[in-house]
């Protein structure tokens, strides 16, 4: 079944009930209160600017505009924009904007328009990954950068978990399907009368790498149920400070992997990397300048696909080139370039601030050996794709070389599954230069 055809079976479950799936978050309380607390740690302050994208008839939506967000729903179902309508003027709150529409396309929105993307319900209803990743890209194009994603996937074994209470003989009833959810987590449509609900369902050790895979920095990852998955109902009947516990438990628990398969719903908290945005406009800036350089450190590595976070940029090029650097971004200087020198290193470094990211230049960098210094800096080059600029990099084998020389083995070890083997071994055997040994 192609694309359109399920997105038409998923835009006819809503249509039909969009009272259901109101309801389903009273239901589940557990759930909503999570994923409330989970907004409120990371969202930034009211007003942001908040795009609800496949927020159905608008429980978050109209919850985030009570505590003063402006936000925009956009949902395949008209029914639920309808019902979510109806629910704000009962709620006496304004949302920005009802839109209709599929989540793989959401160009009426000029990149970059919104503080914080909520994504939780049309990554399980998008049967194939390509669509499942095309969402995700256009989430991480209409938000501002350092921006937050909630994205939302309901877990591999949750339907097995839910026949085993109401329809235990469902193996043997429908083994085809049984196989299928396992082997590739799809139920698809069965043609039957009525709502029929169409999903992905996610194993936990695929949501990282979907998300990273889309250029989203990971922050964590909720079981949004906690321990209450499935045997919820005597929690969700309490009041006062003894549901206020429960909710402190499950939020508590929540990061813990091992119940993330024990769960109905995994909740990707990421940001899209400000960094990047600083370093594609710089990059841009040096390029056209013609300055000589290369990102080194975290940001390289992470740039070559290591899955690490980048605190600062981290710059090398000649003493020449450091000062030209000074020259363009002045402005943003907090320790403006001088030949500093300490225990272990030395070079003409230069400290800047680009909203709030470090950047670090570094000119003829050397390191002490014995009363002698030597220079160190990365020999090796090539070239990264940012969003459209080429970004000029050291080698990820040079970089993981540098790694152990400087005792940081945790690093390395994180950098080693990513290198080329044939490049490796040029650099132990002396086959290509390198400064960094």
């Amino acid at each position: 079944m192609c694309q359109g055809q399920a997105g038409g079976v998923i835009r006819r479950y809503y249509d039909q009930q969009p009272e259901a799936e109101w309801g389903r978050l009273e239901r589940h309380r557990t759930e909503f209160a999570v994923t409330l607390r989970a907004l409120e740690e990371h969202l930034p302050p009211p007003p942001a600017k908040v795009l609800d994208c496949g927020g159905g008839p608008g429980r978050y939506a109209i919850e985030l505009a009570r505590r003063g967000y402006e936000v925009t729903l956009f949902d395949l179902s008209a029914g639920c924009l309808q019902m979510a309508r109806e629910r704000a003027a009962e709620a006496g709150v304004t949302l920005a904007g009802y839109e209709q529409g599929t989540a793989t396309d959401l160009a009426r929105f000029p990149d970059e328009t919104f503080d914080a993307v909520l994504l939780m319900g049309p990554l399980y209803h998008l049967l194939g990954e390509k669509e499942r990743r095309q969402a995700l890209a256009e989430a991480r194009r209409v938000l501002k950068p350092g921006g937050p994603l909630f994205a939302a996937f309901i877990s591999r074994y949750a339907p097995l978990r839910y026949v085993a209470i109401r329809e235990p003989t469902w193996p043997l009833e429908q083994p085809e399907r049984l196989e299928m959810l396992l082997t590739t987590g799809i139920l698809p449509p069965r043609g039957v009368e009525g709502p029929e609900f169409v999903a992905h369902f996610a194993h936990p050790t695929e949501v990282i790498p979907l998300c990273r895979g889309e250029g989203f920095e990971i922050v964590t990852v909720l079981g949004v149920e906690g321990l209450v998955s499935m045997i919820e109902e005597q929690v969700n009947a309490l009041s006062g400070e003894a549901w206020d516990a429960w909710v402190d438990l499950n939020y508590r628990v929540a990061r813990d992997p091992s119940i993330h398969g024990c769960v109905e719903h995994l909740l990707v908290v990421a940001v899209k990397p400000r960094w990047q945005a600083v370093l594609r406009r710089v990059a841009r800036q040096l390029n056209q300048a013609g300055v000589a350089y290369k990102v080194v450190g975290g940001a390289s590595a992470a740039l070559h696909g290591v899955p690490i976070l980048v605190k600062d940029i981290d710059i090398e090029m000649d003493a020449e080139d450091v000062y030209r650097f000074q020259a363009l971004f002045a402005d943003h200087a907090i320790e403006p370039v001088a030949l500093r020198e300490g225990e272990t290193y030395r070079s003409h470094f230069g400290r800047f601030d680009f909203e709030g990211v470090a950047i670090e230049v570094m000119g003829d960098l050397q390191r002490r050996e014995g009363e002698n210094w030597v220079p160190t800096a990365a020999t090796t080059e090539t070239t990264v794709d940012l969003d459209g600029v080429p970004v000029r990099v050291s080698w990820l084998e040079e970089e993981t070389l540098a790694y152990i020389r400087r005792g940081r083995l945790n690093r390395a070890a994180q950098c080693l599954p990513h290198c080329d083997h044939g490049r490796l071994l040029a650099l132990l055997r002396g086959e290509r230069a390198t400064g960094v040994l």
